[in-house]
């Protein structure tokens, strides 16, 4: 990337591949990591460059039925331009065809009075949103009670097609069936079409324990930079004075500012992670303290529990007290003997198998040798197999070279002393284990002695313990030791678990943290580079529509406009803007908007304006017919410019004006 620091160098927004980069590097970690952190918590970068955004109204159609049963239509093809709705009177319906616009492309109208909405039963807005020729179909029934309300959305090829088709020659894209479902249709329609991300703010107050929340804002906040408030409102930009950070939203995403709604979206995530980690941080207070009032009630129990193990051990005796001493010695003696009497029938019975490996040994020895001295004076005469007799000549060779007269095989050697060597030995062997065997068969007897003889004295100590009556102190002894050792352990583990170490800190939240702090610097950066020429443009068209005395505006990213009027500095909601001025700063900023988007390439606002009540608020008539005249010059050097006023005044817009754009009645109302 490249920020211009220079006259005459240009300036680029960094890449999301850049950024990424930039916080993997603060954070010392690789850049696949940095991605993955962000996307966890549903953010991603997206491009730098804005996408192009315009909505230009085609037509316009209603259909419906007065209160006195009096039906009505309109039907009313628009272009680009500026467009004026003229009737020189008021409450005669110029706002209300304004509103059956905003309810179309809002899902909701902003300021249509109820009455007048009880009267519509279909209106059909075809509107060419960034390219995509739709028409959107409202159905309304106030019959019913609740009302009804139902919306179609239907596509087209192109905008010839759009506006001479019949619905049922359209492509149904969607439909929703009531107002909340019709107002969230639209505005995924809108926001998808648009290219427009939904703006997360956090709201302090907000969430089930009202420690804060984000919440969400779409296209029914964003159209307030397309439907302008009138000349009497305060709020620069936005309808809904209680987002006061709104103005500056707006401005940040209509002037194609980069990487402003990650930044807001970054905020609100941080502000949920800190949110989290207090709500951690009191959890963890409040475990701590109910450890501690645990840890104290189980250390009074446990010195409790001591006392009466001493008065326990008082109260017996000293005689209970021996004798208690004297079952548990005979106790440990018994499970002494009991270990020990098993060891010994164990090696006992080892003994045993050794025995009788050894004999079995002594036994194979003496059958193989009686074995080989009987078949070797065998002289077979046919073979046990086939039973083919052996002739004499085999017998002779069996003889001479001693091979096997059967098989032809070598014959073994046969040394008697030898054989009856390893017979002899393995005959000592089989004494020495049955000697073995008698040695450990008398120490299991002395063991199993012991063992009678511990358990007698076990059982006598039980006996005299009952004697004297002692058992129950015995059991109240046993049921306070075990007490106190079941606290001591809960006392252990207590403390071991306040003294564990804290946990490490969340990577997460340190991607989250860099990265706010990166994208911060860079939309600044984008502000600095940009904020200059929309200043100055603000001003420009604001003295063209009449605001003379303006000498600056420093438009901040909160919104606020600073502004200066002879050599004063000036708040927009101030007296010193009168409201009909306000109106035309506010339409002044919203051009200057579309000027700086359009000058980096891509138009970021979609160009259309609605305007109610032109003039309504001026005290002179050429300071209306100016800002009129300004817009219509605007209109043809900004492609694509959409602009629709109301007005009560002729003088405003006649001569002004093309008459074909603008819209009057010959009748008493507008429809």
């Amino acid at each position: 990337m490249s920020f211009g620091e220079g006259k005459g160098q240009a300036w680029t927004p960094p890449s999301p591949g850049e950024v990424l980069q930039q916080v993997a590097a603060k954070c010392a970690l690789p850049v696949e990591a940095v991605a993955t952190a962000l996307s966890e918590v549903g953010i991603t970068l997206p491009s730098p460059v804005p996408a192009p955004r315009q909505i230009e109204v085609q037509r316009l159609r209603v259909a419906g039925t007065k209160s006195d049963g009096t039906a009505f239509s309109i039907d009313q093809r628009l272009t680009t331009g500026v467009w004026a709705i003229m009737y020189p009177d008021n409450f005669v319906g110029k706002t209300s065809i304004l509103e059956f616009i905003v309810w179309a492309l809002r899902g909701s109208p902003r300021q249509l009075a109820p009455n007048i909405k009880k009267w519509v039963h279909r209106i059909t807005v075809d509107v060419v949103v960034t390219g995509q020729a739709v028409r959107l179909v409202l159905e309304h029934d106030a019959s019913q009670n609740p009302s009804r309300l139902r919306c179609r959305i239907l596509s087209a090829r192109n905008a010839a097609e759009l506006t001479d088709a019949e619905d049922a020659e359209l492509r149904p894209l969607a439909e929703a069936g009531d107002a909340k479902q019709v107002e969230e249709l639209i505005t995924t329609f809108m926001m998808e079409a648009l290219g427009l991300t939904y703006t997360r703010i956090w709201n302090p107050g907000g969430g089930l324990d009202g420690r804060g929340a984000a919440q969400l804002h779409g296209w029914p906040v964003y159209f307030g930079a397309c439907y302008l408030n009138p000349g009497g409102s305060k709020m620069l930009l936005g309808d809904y004075p209680s987002l006061s950070w709104l103005p500056g939203k707006l401005l940040e995403l209509f002037i194609g500012m980069p990487y402003a709604s990650v930044l807001a979206q970054l905020s609100t995530v941080s502000k949920r992670f800190v949110k989290q980690s207090n709500q951690a941080a009191h959890r963890a207070e409040q475990d701590q303290a109910a450890r501690r009032a645990d840890h104290e009630r189980w250390q009074r129990e446990l010195d409790d529990v001591r006392e009466q193990l001493q008065q326990a051990h008082r109260s017996a005796g000293p005689l209970a007290t021996e004798a208690l001493a004297r079952v548990d010695v005979t106790l440990d003696t018994l499970r002494t003997a009991r270990q020990a009497y098993a060891d010994a029938e164990d090696a006992d019975q080892r003994a045993e198998r050794a025995g009788l490996l050894a004999q079995q040994q002594v036994m194979d020895a003496r059958e193989t040798w009686q074995a080989r001295r009987v078949l070797g004076l065998l002289s077979p005469s046919c073979c046990p197999r086939c039973e083919e007799p052996i002739d004499g000549g085999r017998h002779v060779i069996e003889r001479k070279d001693a091979s096997c007269a059967v098989c032809t095989r070598p014959l073994p050697q046969v040394n008697a002393d030898l054989a009856q060597a390893r017979i002899a030995e393995l005959e000592r062997e089989l004494a020495g284990q049955q000697d073995l065997r008698r040695q450990i068969s008398d120490h299991l007897g002395l063991r199993k002695q012991e063992l009678a003889q511990a358990q007698t004295d076990h059982d006598a100590a039980r006996a005299r313990l009952d004697g004297i009556r002692a058992a129950s102190a015995y059991q109240v002894l046993r049921d306070l030791e075990l007490r106190a050792a079941r606290l001591e352990g809960q006392l252990q583990v207590n403390e071991t678990t306040q003294s564990a170490a804290e946990p490490e800190s969340d990577t997460t939240a340190t991607v989250l943290s860099v990265a706010h702090k990166v994208l911060t610097k860079v939309v600044t950066d984008a502000g600095n580079h940009l904020f200059p020429d929309l200043n100055q443009q603000i001003v420009a068209l604001a003295r063209d529509f009449g605001v003379r005395d303006l000498e600056s505006v420093d438009f901040k990213r909160n919104g606020n406009l600073n502004a200066t009027k002879d050599g004063a500095k000036t708040p927009f909601d101030d007296e010193g803007f009168p409201p009909g001025e306000r109106l035309r700063v506010r339409i002044a900023v919203v051009i200057a908007m579309l000027r700086v988007s359009m000058q980096r390439g891509v138009p970021a606002h979609p160009g259309l304006l609605l305007i109610d009540a032109v003039g309504s608020e001026e005290v002179v008539t050429p300071d209306a017919t100016r800002l009129v005249a300004e817009l219509e010059k605007l209109s043809k050097q900004v492609p694509g410019l959409q602009v629709i006023v109301t007005t009560a005044k002729p003088e405003y817009v006649e001569g002004v004006l093309p008459p074909e754009r603008i819209i009057t009645s010959s009748g008493p109302f507008m429809f």
